[in-house]
């Protein structure tokens, strides 16, 4: 039996469920909002780690996909704010200790939440990665866009939009509006790859937008990354404890595959749409045992 938890207003959630549905595949869906607001559910660590959630019973046995949300910062009052954060806190910690699959387990190693930790920890892994500077020096700023082409991106997880700036931009910043974190940018040709399992799923991306998810007039191709580079992106997303997972990259004119990041939840159904439910088809296979 496979799981998917999640917010079924979220629609990554609603792709996966729609497109397993439409493979012959049974998923049993949990609306985390629905066993938020109606109170339903028990969730037992060690022992028999029985459990019940939205509803329905949860076999331990068996696979997960988790899209987990905690959305107790959105809440209009304190009850509703701490219904949703004893509920993922359990569900976090159950899904951490079932023997089953879970897709990816809460515990992961990863450091996508911090871009400076995670830039170093994936060019400790031997990937090539953009220079970078964290800071609220001005003068320090401001020499590092000096030196090149410039990006500035978010600090932490929070999706949001990478632009390019200048020294011009930087006039007048004062230490007290940081830290801010710039990275070299690299002209070329965007690569996104989804890894599930020991499978790599890649679309070669032209736009003339800094940031191609803003360009409505993007072109997508798939595409086989060197055997090489798969093969490390594979191992890494294994190291990490994750079996699926979106990764990021820039191809260089010289053809360097410089990399930006590993994403732990990716929202891939935008992709999978244009692959044909590929990366579907792979993860259905990972969740039934069908591949590593």
């Amino acid at each position: 039996m496979i799981y998917t938890v999640g917010l079924a207003s979220e629609s990554t959630f609603a792709h996966f469920t729609a497109s397993a549905g439409a493979r012959g595949v049974p998923v049993r869906a949990i609306d985390l909002r629905q066993a938020v607001e109606s109170g339903d559910w028990r969730l037992t660590l060690g022992g028999d780690r029985s459990a019940r959630l939205g509803g329905q019973d949860l076999d331990p046995e068996a696979s997960y996909y988790c899209r987990i949300a905690d959305l107790a910062a959105l809440q209009g009052d304190h009850e509703s704010a701490q219904r949703w954060r004893w509920l993922t806190t359990a569900l976090t910690a159950w899904l951490d200790h079932i023997p089953g699959l879970v897709v990816n387990r809460p515990s992961i190693r990863s450091d996508n939440g911090s871009k400076p930790l995670h830039e170093r920890s994936l060019s400790r892994a031997g990937f090539q990665v953009p220079a970078s500077i964290t800071g609220s020096s001005p003068q320090r700023l401001l020499a590092f866009a000096e030196a090149g082409p410039t990006l500035v991106k978010a600090i932490s997880g929070v999706r949001a939009t990478s632009r390019l700036v200048g020294p011009a931009d930087l006039a007048g910043f004062e230490s007290g509006q940081g830290p801010v974190h710039l990275q070299r940018y690299v002209a070329g040709r965007d690569v996104r790859a989804h890894v599930v399992g020991d499978r790599v799923h890649a679309e070669r991306i032209v736009s003339g937008a800094v940031d191609y998810r803003t360009d409505p007039d993007a072109e997508f191709t798939p595409c086989e990354l060197p055997g090489p580079l798969a093969e490390q992106m594979v191992r890494h997303t294994a190291d990490l404890g994750m079996s699926f997972a979106g990764w990021d990259f820039k191809i260089a004119d010289d053809g360097t595959h410089w990399c930006l990041e590993v994403n732990p939840m990716p929202a891939y159904d935008w992709y999978d749409r244009r692959l044909d439910g590929a990366i579907t088809a792979s993860l259905l296979g990972l969740l039934r045992g069908a591949h590593p």
